[in-house]
């Protein structure tokens, strides 16, 4: 549903993590929290660009860095 290399950031993080479909979007979601949106219906590797994905990625790492040092 979503590319390798997002969903591998997201279980990267051990933070637990979902995908709601929308009407027209799927949301990601890091504990809770939005981290970023895809497209619906299109084929796994097709629908973003490779700097679209990247650009998901790092705000996953950055929610994940913000969520881990609000619990220390």
């Amino acid at each position: 549903m979503v590319p390798s290399v997002i969903e591998d950031a997201l279980v990267a993080t051990g933070l637990p993590w979902s995908l709601e479909p929308g009407k027209k979007h799927i949301h990601i979601r890091l504990a809770g929290r939005l981290v970023g949106i895809l497209p619906k219906g299109r084929k796994k590797g097709d629908f973003l660009s490779n700097r679209a994905n990247l650009n998901i990625v790092s705000q996953v790492r950055h929610m994940a860095a913000l969520l881990k040092e609000g619990s220390e």
